[in-house]
């Protein structure tokens, strides 16, 4: 990288423009190389061509221009290359003799045509040094602590002693190195001393979670090193931002180097993911890999090159890849560890590790042998990776003679596995005691003098990393192996494959009642699950043993992997807002595929909020979600909750969120409440098992200070109702689930399971997933999920035989198309039938014929209407004839307050009101507050909103819902009308009249209590009510709107969806007392619950209903009631605890509402031609035609749950190759 510019080398005389410029650029270039301004300690890079210069200008030409070096004293540099055997030690090697030596390089620059230019170049090569090369009685240990910004910086710590396993912090566990360049992210650092042992050199990754989450990561991430470099680990030279990586790899992860002595430079790895084109979309197969570069300074590298794939070791699966190489030298072998993905013997992705004699040599070249494999699982800490190896200094207390240390990215952090032999059957151990800082992420450790330990210490101060020791210490030995035992714990169902787990330093011998049990693995090789009765004992030491006796489901074949995980927030324009990225969201994947998110890796649970006041609602979220199973075999969750700040809220000091599926629609999940742990440390990172031995569940989870804690909970599904001063519904009282007599006593240490963590590379398909938690499912399982989360299509199309009598073609012109899905869920849909066939078909007096078809799917513009919200189509059947009407609010420049009218269209097609179609045309309005200063019954002038108009047919009468406003300073003036004083109101079509004639509609009236009284809360004195909608139930009519009251001075209460009986005959009276139905407690509401439109099916009466605000974050959401059921009751409907319909995220640096539909909502139901159910909602409309809300229309299908499906795509609604059918219709004679 270019420091300094010297001056411009002047161009030789006659040479051609483009050649002497780069020359020119090449001389520029040398001269300002770095390298040559301090004392040259190792090998420097001498190129022979222009190109492969480092921080040259980029000119045409350079490849042309030629270098040759001279140096004057060719021991200390040398100026040519030297054969190595088969390999080459290339020019520029330094060797240091006894005192510094003054050397001139002289590198003569040609070009064709040119004259050569020369370059002096006078250097210093220091003396060989005796620093670093003094015995190593201490280790350096560089790491990163987690997906945060802060974590994402580099720290330090060195050991207590001459030993591995016991640290100190330097700088009080603060940050010593960060980025500022790229992402501003610093991951898996590697710390390396150099060949001739007085330089250190510092690499990073170039990542931040903590700023733009994992979205991308892979395929648009960075290609660049992050390089430090250091004469003493003390003082860091400044920071290098140097790009390697090939043109078509998608991220530069986890580099290491390695010196390879055969050709005096370094070999630096890393690993990518590979992509056949360099737009990055086509990955190449292979998954993750590890690639390889050369370089003599950490300034210059070679291109890059494949070192290691999946494919290249038997028995990975080659589309999982591998990533996090590391390598240690003993003697003259090299022995390489990294992870991979085993397609048997290892239930998750392990470390393997491998020997060659020569470092180079390519995964292809059979060279690298494989010694050990499933290195983290054996040793007893499964889901691991990034690996760091080193051999330990001689004296090292801990005793082994070799290290990798893995990251578990179970929560636990870095683990130092030991050994005392890397020769035949080996063997890694798990200690029993160690003391690393607190929350270490993959990093690398470094063995360093004594004198060189000081040296940090007195720069950085040392202090005490926080105690991780068990109080076992202190416990009876009885109590210890109680313990002991209660915290191991076989999963009630696992995948095959998995590795039976034990606790740390003891050893299992495991029996089954049934086959599967092999070397410790259950393994299930059939398609079906199979149950298997284990029993497990520990031999103590000291006499006596630990059984435990445990029932185990072993999944088959179809067995999926279910993720769970919350987001970080970015913002509406990706639809992951705080509310919606603070919950939990649902993954499903393979062990040999990636996950892919459900729902559009939108959120699927939402946290119920907090009723602290009338009509108000504190919001929660949900961050570090847990699957796991509940004693039924039901799916449960548990996670911490937290406020949408994602800052700790009074719960998270003591307590954890529970979930569980619902029984009546497993892919529905109830809350059942905080779990209080008994504890007063706080609760991060939740975790469940049950333990079918105990017949009790264990809970784990993090405290504050990252302890690991654990307790026993009898019964995570047994709740108790708290009565709550403020819930409206179930009495006042909301769920908890019962601590006192249920809740055992909080514990230190791990619990010896089985928890799945989601490693890096599969996060990476799970855009801006923080810690995410997988979880084997069954295949039903997966299908169930998929049917509520993921996406719902057509897969056949059949219409039924006819038999007609000759002649009457009647039926079969009407006959329908059934349409079946993947859901199981049917639906059928008009057919247009071939006219000839038809035609034949009249004629024909015997036999079977087949008449073809097109499925009739009516395409609708997708923008129905521009500036046009909270719209209603209304098929409006009066004296044999048949209208459509549509009518909505005017949100010309999102001003709906400032409308002046309430305009109507009517035509004899719904396509006719399209504005596409002239539909704006026919709008006629009905009133107009400049034009005709409209005067309701109760005397007021309308002053502006006409907000949410409805049509209805209420009894026997077409009626209008909407809500005006008045100016509330003067309730006769037109002019500056408030929202604050908007009120449902109702018009009525007089008998006989025309709905396109103003002059045939009532005056509108108020809706008014019973008592006359305006709608709202009475302890109140101004609420406004709106969005008023009419249904009818078993012969009842009621009313439903979104009321809220409007303090002087206080928090305004949250807007909830209302209900009460209405009689048809007197439209401007409720019958009943208003009570609250919807009351907005999630996340994704926002507080907000209105527009509220019912539709029945299948006996159920069905309220969709918008939530947030009239913005890009508008949502869907839906409550459901059995239609005999109390409507007036709250607790009588059922919330969808997810939206039904939600905003589409849009791509980085695109805003394009009417591509990405955002903030849809306010919509109604109604009927086509054929019957189908149409849903006619608006979305935001900024940039589409002006700038207001503006109409779509979809289709709706529901799902075999009897939820409605609102945003189905056509090809998802009809598959085009089932567009065309085949109707076989037999014709017979009357007679027959």
């Amino acid at each position: 990288m270019l420091e300094t510019r010297p001056a411009a080398h002047p161009p030789t005389v006659g040479v051609a423009a483009d050649t002497a410029a780069a020359v020119d650029a090449v001389v520029r270039a040398i001269r300002a190389d770095p390298v040559w301004k301090e004392p040259i300690r190792g090998n420097v890079a001498l190129p022979d061509t222009g190109a492969e210069l480092d921080g040259v200008a980029t000119v045409a030409g350079l490849e042309t221009v030629k270098i040759r070096w001279r140096s004057s004293n060719g021991s200390a540099v040398s100026d040519a290359d030297r054969r190595n055997g088969k390999d080459v030690i290339r020019k520029g090697t330094v060797t240091r003799g006894a005192a510094n030596a003054r050397v001139r390089l002289e590198a003569i620059v040609t070009a064709e045509g040119s004259s050569p230019v020369t370059v002096p170049i006078d250097l210093t090569v220091a003396a060989a040094s005796a620093s670093g090369k003094g015995a190593k009685e201490a280790y350096l240990f560089v790491y990163f602590t987690g997906d945060s910004v802060d974590g994402e910086k580099l720290r330090f710590a060195i050991s207590d002693g001459n030993t591995a396993l016991q640290w100190k912090d330097l700088n009080h566990a603060k940050p010593v190195l960060e980025s500022t360049f790229g992402t501003r992210g610093l991951r898996d650092p590697f710390i390396m001393r150099s060949a001739e042992g007085d330089r250190f050199f510092l690499l990073a990754t170039d990542l931040s979670t903590g700023r733009t989450g994992w979205g991308g990561a892979t395929d648009r991430g960075s290609s660049y090193l992050e390089i430090w470099e250091s004469t003493d680990l003390v003082h860091w030279g400044e920071q290098r931002h140097v790009k390697v990586s090939a043109p078509k790899a998608g991220m530069t992860w986890a580099p290491e180097a390695s010196y390879d002595p055969t050709i005096g430079a370094y070999v630096v790895y890393w690993t990518s993911t590979m992509f056949k084109d360099a737009a990055r979309t086509k990955a190449d197969g292979n998954g993750p890999q590890i690639l390889m570069s050369t370089t003599r300074d950490f300034r210059s590298f070679t291109a890059p090159v494949p070192w290691l794939k999946a494919a290249d070791v038997p028995g990975l699966v080659r589309n999982k890849g591998m990533i996090d190489a590391t390598v240690l030298k003993d003697g003259n072998d090299y022995f390489r560890f990294v992870k991979g993905t085993q397609a048997q013997g290892c239930a998750s992705a392990d470390i393997l590790g491998q020997r060659a004699t020569s470092l180079r040599a390519a995964g292809t070249s059979g060279e690298w042998s494989v010694i050990a494999r499933c290195i983290g699982r054996t040793a007893g800490t499964p889901e691991v990776e990034g690996p760091s190896a080193f051999v330990a200094n001689p004296g090292d207390t801990g005793g082994f003679r070799y290290y990798v240390w893995v990251d578990n990215y179970g929560g636990v952090g870095y683990i130092p596995l030991g050994t005392n032999s890397l020769s035949g059957d080996v063997r890694w151990t798990y200690p029993k005691t160690f003391q690393l800082p607190a929350s270490p992420r993959h990093g690398s450790v470094l063995s360093i003098t004594a004198s060189e330990r000081e040296a940090l210490a007195a720069r950085w101060g040392v202090s005490d990393v926080p105690s991780k020791l068990s109080p076992a210490s202190a416990m009876s030995e009885d109590d210890a192996s109680r313990m002991m035992g209660e915290a191991w714990v076989v999963p009630s169902v696992v995948a095959s494959g998995t590795r039976l787990p034990a606790p740390a330093g003891a050893h299992v011998v495991w029996a089954s009642d049934t086959p599967g049990l092999r070397d410790d693995v259950l393994t299930n090789d059939g398609a079906e699950p199979v149950t298997m009765h284990l029993t497990g004992t520990i031999v103590q030491p000291a006499g006596g043993s630990i059984v435990k006796r445990f029932k185990v489901r072993i999944l088959g074949r179809d067995m999926r992997r279910l993720y769970a995980y919350a987001r970080t927030p970015t913002s509406a324009h990706d639809a992951n807002q705080p509310v919606i990225a603070r919950s939990v969201h649902l993954a499903l994947g393979g062990d040999g595929t990636a996950p892919i998110p459900l729902n559009d890796n939108y959120g699927v649970i939402f946290a119920n909020g907090e009723h602290t006041g009338v009509d108000h609602v504190a919001l929660h979220g949900i961050v570090d979600p847990s699957p796991f199973y509940f004693a039924d075999g039901s799916l449960g969750v548990i996670g911490t909750r937290v406020q949408m700040t994602a800052t700790a809220d009074s719960s998270q000091t003591s307590a954890a969120l529970v979930f569980k599926a619902d029984p009546v629609t497993p892919g529905n999940f109830i809350e059942l409440g905080l779990v209080d742990l008994q504890t007063t440390g706080g609760v991060v990172k939740p975790m469940a098992v049950w333990d079918s031995s105990a017949r009790r569940y264990v809970v784990a989870w993090r405290d504050r200070a990252s302890d690991a804690r654990w307790t026993t909970v009898e019964d995570l599904a047994r709740t108790q109702k708290v009565v709550t001063s403020f819930h409206p519904g179930d009495g006042g009282r909301v769920s908890r689930v019962v601590s006192t007599g249920n809740v055992g006593s909080t514990r230190s240490g791990l619990v010896a399971t089985v928890f799945e963590h989601a490693a890096d590379s599969a996060r990476a398909y799970l855009p801006g997933a923080e810690t995410a938690i997988s979880l084997p499912v069954s295949g039903e399982t997966a299908n169930v999920l998929t049917h509520r989360f993921g996406r719902i299509g057509n897969t056949a199309a059949t219409v039924d035989a006819q038999t007609i009598v000759a002649g009457d073609i009647g039926a079969a012109k009407r006959a329908r198309v059934r349409l079946t899905y993947s859901d199981g869920s049917t639906a059928t849909r008009g057919v247009d039938w071939d006219a000839n066939d038809l035609r034949g078909l009249a004629k024909a007096r015997s036999g079977t014929h087949a008449i073809r078809g097109t499925v009739r799917l009516p395409v609708y513009p997708s923008i129905f209407a521009y500036n046009r919200a909270d719209p209603t189509i209304f098929r409006y059947d009066h004296a044999g004839i048949r209208r459509y009407l549509f009518i909505a609010t005017d949100d010309t420049n999102n001003d709906n307050v400032g409308s002046v009218h309430l305009p109507l269209r009517m035509a004899d097609s719904i396509a006719a009101l399209a504005d596409a179609n002239g539909g704006r045309k026919l709008e006629v309005d009905l009133l107009n507050r400049t034009t005709r200063k409209d005067r309701t019954v109760e005397g007021r002038v309308i002053a502006g909103c006409y907000w949410a108009p409805e049509l209805h047919e209420i009894g026997g009468r077409l009626s209008i819902l909407f809500a005006p406003c008045f100016n509330p300073a003067d309730d006769q003036s037109s002019e500056r009308g408030d929202w604050s004083t908007v009120e449902a109101h109702v018009m009525q079509l007089r008998e006989g009249g025309n709905p396109a004639n103003p002059a045939d509609w009532s005056k509108p009236a108020a809706v008014r209590k019973l008592d006359g009284a305006p709608l709202g809360r009475a302890a109140f004195p101004k609420n406004i009510s709106l969005d008023m909608s009419y249904f009818e139930a078993g012969g009842q009519g009621y009313y439903t709107w979104s009321q809220r009251y409007l303090p002087a001075s206080a928090t305004l209460g949250d807007p909830l969806t209302w209900i009460a009986k209405v009689d048809p005959a007197h439209p401007a009276r409720l019958t009943s007392e208003p009570r609250p139905i919807i009351v907005p407690d999630l996340s994704f509401e926002e507080n907000l619950a209105e527009g509220a439109f019912a539709t029945l099916h299948d006996g159920r009466v069905t309220l969709a209903y918008s939530s947030s605000g009239v913005s890009p974050t508008y949502v869907v959401g839906g409550v459901w009631a059995d239609a005999h059921a109390d409507l007036t009751d709250i607790d009588a409907w059922h919330k969808y605890g997810a939206p039904l319909q939600k905003s589409v995220p849009m791509p980085p640096d695109v805003t394009d509402y009417r591509a990405y539909e955002q903030g849809p909502g306010h919509g109604a139901f109604t009927t086509d031609p054929d019957g189908t159910m149409l849903y006619v909602y608006h979305s935001w409309g900024d940039g589409v035609g002006g700038n207001g809300r503006d109409t779509r229309v979809r289709r709706v299908h529901w799902a075999t749950s009897g939820r409605p499906i609102l945003d189905m795509t056509a090809d998802e609604e009809v598959a085009p190759q089932n567009r065309t059918v085949t109707m076989m219709v037999t014709v017979k004679t009357a007679h027959e």
